[in-house]
């Protein structure tokens, strides 16, 4: 209870210290910086992104394997999904894991960041709606993260991502996965590594909104789903009927968590 608390206040005030800057600033790009042009559309509110960032951050299209969201490969002929068993049905990805797209996810992950991800979560909405609406989802779920490491952090990107798509889409956004160890860093395993490392990581602590729900698992990477497929099977388990996962970057390649 005390963490949740201690978390909660930091993460208040980092919103709040962001969000004021631009009471008192002329409004500028929450990614790039650059100054933003002063005739806004009246619904512009909020955190906002520049042109160039939005063409960077949020492709228009996302040609990719339905299953896995990799990039470019036809439904049915995706080699890592044929070797991999993965828990999810299918993955709606934002973009790719380029240069620009990993300095908004490591941003994403700090509280001063938090109008950022209001706004990457915003995008995703807006570039990836339809695909989002077609799923029919029952209740967002977003990933989360080991209590210690939260409280460090001040902020769970995967959370902000999970209430814009929840406001977006008019879905209940539920907490009811917990992760119950600190899991060790991904980045330098192998894909099958990666796997174990996730094993029994996370546990669904209220399963009654799950029975027959189609859920919508929020979170900001993937790069071989192996932290996505072990949720999905935990959410499967406490008796969900499909998981969709949404995704901000799909990585691909072992290099990202």
């Amino acid at each position: 209870m005390i963490v949740r608390c201690l978390y909660r206040l930091r993460q208040t005030s980092a919103r709040l210290a962001a969000l004021g800057l631009n009471l008192l600033f002329p409004p500028r790009c929450v990614n790039c910086n650059a100054e933003l042009p002063e005739d806004l559309p009246e619904n512009a509110d909020g955190p906002r992104l520049c042109d160039n960032c939005l063409l960077l951050l949020g492709p228009v299209t996302w040609p990719c394997c339905p299953a896995c969201g990799a990039f470019g490969v036809p439904a049915g002929e995706c080699l890592w999904c044929r070797k991999a068993t993965l828990r999810f049905d299918t993955v709606i990805p934002l973009g790719g894991y380029h240069q620009g797209m990993s300095t908004v996810v490591s941003r994403m992950k700090r509280p001063a960041h938090y109008p950022l991800a209001l706004a990457m979560g915003r995008l995703f909405a807006e570039r990836r709606g339809r695909q989002l609406a077609d799923f029919r989802p029952d209740v967002i779920v977003p990933i989360p993260m080991f209590r210690t490491k939260r409280l460090w952090r001040g902020t769970n990107s995967p959370e902000i991502i999970a209430g814009c798509l929840g406001r977006y889409l008019d879905v209940q956004v539920k907490k009811v996965l917990t992760c119950r160890r600190n899991i060790p860093p991904q980045t330098d395993l192998s894909p099958s590594a990666r796997f174990r490392n996730v094993r029994g990581a996370f546990v669904v602590r209220d399963p009654h909104h799950l029975g027959g729900a189609r859920v919508l698992l929020v979170d900001d990477t993937l790069t071989t789903g192996a932290t996505c497929s072990e949720a999905a099977k935990m959410l499967k388990r406490a008796g969900a009927k499909s998981v969709a996962c949404a995704v901000i970057a799909r990585a691909q390649g072992a290099s990202t968590t």
